[in-house]
């Protein structure tokens, strides 16, 4: 295993460990069993639990930007947000993320670039969307990307603090529509 496989295992391993059982459940040798690598590889790699949180936020918004920048490309846009919401509420790895955000351990200036990165791409989303039915941002693009990214992970907290019916969640995806239209001109 190459010393970047090795780091990445454990990255994701920490990734799925929080998302199945909290950020509280984020130990070192927990993380280090889960990616089936030694204490000692992980603190190789980490220089300590803070380094390795502070990845994880880094990889979780990557993902996330782009998996918003996959959906701005597809023929629908609307569609493909309706799907990507569906998607990432079933995830549960943006609930990880906004964790994250509130955990002490966890360095603030990387999750500012996180957020940056993640309102660059819905940004970009929102015009998609409003282009789609042939309308212009009439605010700027970052406020829509910044309105879309609440509404997102507001979506997915809300599913993981015991579920979101899909009647529900068809809803909430129908009400941020017709507010992002009236957004446009």
């Amino acid at each position: 295993m190459s010393r970047a496989d090795a780091a990445e295992r454990i990255t994701v391993a920490a990734v799925s460990l929080g998302v199945e059982r909290g950020v509280g459940a984020l130990s070192l040798q927990a993380i280090a069993s889960s990616a089936g690598v030694s204490k000692a590889l992980l603190l190789y790699h980490f220089d300590g639990k803070a380094a390795l949180l502070d990845a994880v936020a880094a990889s979780l918004g990557r993902t996330s930007a782009s998996r918003l920048e996959r959906a701005r490309h597809g023929a629908d846009a609307m569609h493909a947000w309706r799907a990507l919401a569906r998607d990432e509420t079933a995830r549960g790895e943006l609930a990880l993320l906004a964790a994250l955000a509130l955990d002490a351990e966890v360095d603030a200036v990387p999750l500012l670039a996180v957020r940056a990165t993640r309102e660059e791409s819905a940004a970009a989303m929102a015009t998609a969307l409003l282009e789609g039915v042939g309308l212009t941002p009439r605010v700027p693009a970052i406020f829509l990307g910044r309105l879309l990214l609440r509404q997102l992970d507001g979506l997915v907290i809300a599913s993981t603090r015991g579920g979101l019916p899909a009647e529900a969640l068809d809803a909430e995806l129908d009400a941020f529509a017709l507010a992002l239209l009236a957004l446009g001109r």
